[in-house]
């Protein structure tokens, strides 16, 4: 019984992927003409014949081709006294999901009663299509999800060819006069950051943010690394940086307090280019070697070396078609308060009452530039397919009966495993293993491989159906948590691991188990919805992101 049911599971997952990869696919070339209600409300014409495609050398190669796809939004004169800016990131993300939402683009905004000049972006790496146009590759409009899986596909494929890393290729120097962000250069009283279009994005924040920075520092050892981390404005050159205990700048910072240096050269970087910055912000590349060079595998991934420049003040070397440079130093002596901030549970985070400040000595930047804000828990931070692969490549290594990870950025701590079991107590053996070594992973649930996992309706139905709460779950009291998690103790919370497979006989299960109708339908209709889709074109309806 257990090999026969587990031939027919494959079975109708095969033909549930074929229809979904290609299928209704090929119904695109009907829908594609219909009218693109995201220009309409941009009040911008759809560009064609753009040249702006992968790899993008600049932020603004990348919006440019995301207007071409009608993924972007003009706004103009956001008043973020009054909150504009976060309330249309609101409204959007409900409409549209978090994975359907387009990129907003504020051309001038009103802060602190005054209009500062734009553009100011946000929302830049959410949309299920950007994880296919970060890398050149074809969208599926009319299954948004496909766009993803070309992007996984894609990024596992390349694990797969350099032996389950991403590849390298060395950045390239260039002269200061051929790099964008030396432009302009502000020095001494020319310096205020409060003249550029950082703003505050919730009521209950301590002030104005930077959140989208690359901060650049150095160490003697592991030589230079970036990673993106929340800095609150106190004045014109003053911010506050708040880089976590377990983060790479503060575990930095603490071994030069401890070389007894009482200053750390910094440099913030903002308007990177797509991959930079998706880099900056995850966990890529996973590795806990150093040195390494992350610009390095910024240009692996993209297939081709990025430009970099010196910096001024330092020997830093950052991105050199990055829109602004912010150099400084970090006091290693006084600490200041920081916080609260909205942070990435949702909720609103802690106070810190001792985090680092940073003097700012100078500031280049490129003609108009064009910054970025991240409405922190509400738009997406960067492509997910890069740091999935890395996670699914990683556990085949032990569990070749995985086929899939994913979680929703809406939320949190909840991970979804997909796998093709072959032995009783499997699914509550791989969800008790990703339990213990992902600190994010507060709920694991483990499902076979008929059900999509990037479907939330499906996991509810797995739960609902397939779950035994009694038999076929573990809880751990008490594990290391998230940083950000609300409801953690003293830094600790508890788990579940839940196995939402269908049960065997061998696991307490019923001998025998139902076929879902919707695999039943597309099993014996395998044609149905692709017939219908191209027969009824002009009256379905798609979302206008």
């Amino acid at each position: 019984m257990r090999d026969e049911l587990s031939k027919q599971l494959e079975e109708l997952v095969s033909r549930r992927r074929f229809l979904a990869a290609s299928g209704v696919a090929a119904a695109s070339m009907s829908l594609a003409a219909m009218p693109n209600s995201a220009h309409a409300m941009s009040g911008k014409p759809r560009t064609t014949g753009s040249n702006n495609q992968a790899p993008f050398e600049s932020l603004r190669d990348y919006l440019a081709a995301m207007e071409d796809h009608g993924l972007l939004v003009r706004f103009d004169k956001i008043d973020q006294d009054a909150y504009e800016g976060t309330a249309i990131m609101y409204y959007l993300a409900d409409t549209f999901g978090a994975y359907g939402a387009p990129v907003v683009l504020f051309e001038n905004v009103k802060q602190d009663g005054r209009w500062i000049k734009g553009p100011i972006i946000a929302n830049n790496q959410s949309h299920y299509h950007q994880e296919a146009l970060m890398w050149g590759l074809e969208i599926d409009p009319i299954v948004p999800e496909n766009s993803y899986r070309a992007g996984l596909k894609y990024m596992m494929s390349m694990l797969e060819a350099n032996g389950g890393d991403y590849p390298q290729i060395p950045p390239v120097q260039v002269a200061r006069e051929q790099a964008p962000c030396k432009e302009i250069t502000l020095t001494g009283d020319e310096i205020d950051i409060t003249n550029f279009a950082f703003i505050q994005g919730n009521p209950g924040d301590a002030g104005r943010y930077i959140n989208t920075a690359s901060c650049f520092t150095y160490d003697p050892e592991w030589q230079q690394n970036f990673g993106t981390y929340r800095c609150q404005i106190i004045s014109a050159r003053k911010i506050i940086l708040n880089s976590e205990p377990n983060q790479t700048a503060n575990r930095m910072i603490l071994r030069a307090i401890k070389r007894g240096e009482t200053m750390m050269p910094v440099a913030f970087v903002l308007g990177q280019d797509p991959v930079t910055w998706m880099v900056s912000g995850s966990r890529v590349p996973l590795t806990f070697k150093k040195p390494i060079d992350e610009l390095a595998y910024v240009g692996g991934m993209r297939g081709k070396a990025l430009e970099v420049v010196k910096c001024d003040d330092s020997s830093l070397i950052v991105p050199a078609h990055s829109e602004l440079v912010i150099e400084g130093v970090i006091d290693l002596i006084n600490t200041e308060p920081e916080g609260p901030y909205h942070e990435t549970y949702g909720y609103l985070g802690d106070r810190n009452e001792a985090r680092f400040a940073v003097r700012i000595n100078k500031i280049t930047h490129r003609k108009n530039p064009i910054l970025m804000n991240s409405f922190t828990s509400i738009g997406g931070g960067f492509v997910k397919a890069p740091m999935d692969a890395y996670n699914v490549s990683s556990w085949q290594k032990k569990y070749p009966q995985i086929t899939g990870i994913f979680y929703h950025d809406d939320t949190k701590g909840v991970y979804f495993v997909s796998i093709k079991k072959d032995k009783p107590g499997l699914g509550k053996e791989i969800a008790n293993a990703i339990s213990k070594r992902s600190f994010i992973a507060k709920v694991v649930v483990v499902v076979d491989d008929d059900l999509d996992i990037m479907n939330q309706a499906e996991m509810w139905l797995a739960l609902g159906s397939r779950w035994q709460p009694a038999a076929a779950s573990d809880i751990t009291e008490s594990a290391k948590a998230s940083f950000f998690e609300p409801s953690a103790v003293d830094g600790r919370t508890s788990k579940i691991a839940i196995d939402a497979t269908i049960q065997w006989p061998e696991e307490g299960g019923p001998k025998d188990f139902p076929a879902l109708n919707r695999n039943l339908f597309e099993a014996k209709a395998p044609d149905a919805v692709k017939k219908a889709v191209i027969k009824w074109a002009d009256k379905i309806q798609r979302k206008p992101f």
